[in-house]
């Protein structure tokens, strides 16, 4: 079973902005693995018949995820570097050093 967008967003309001991005990443390269598939129609894995849920209500709700997780990026955004003390570029340059 998958959880709601609402419940999805809830669980990364603690993670940095840099961290928000590699999720909205993750989630960009699900959404397009599914569709470059189902494009092709390669229905042929064994998450088509075993696994649940199914690869098209995963891609559902990861459209989901990504609305909601864009709009909370956005407010981060502006609360932690346009309204806030925070530097993107600074804090870049750190998480590349680690």
């Amino acid at each position: 079973m998958m959880i709601g967008a609402k419940t999805y967003v809830e669980q990364l309001k603690d993670a940095e902005y840099l961290e928000l991005i590699k999720e909205r990443d993750e989630l960009i390269q699900s959404i397009k693995d599914f569709e470059e598939k189902e494009a092709v129609g390669d229905r042929s894995g064994d998450e088509w018949c075993i696994i649940s849920p199914s690869p098209v209500v995963k891609y559902q709700m990861h459209l989901e995820y990504l609305g909601a997780l864009c709009a909370f990026m956005r407010k981060k955004y502006n609360k932690d570097y346009v309204w806030g003390d925070r530097d993107f570029r600074d804090d870049a340059e750190r998480a590349e050093s680690d």
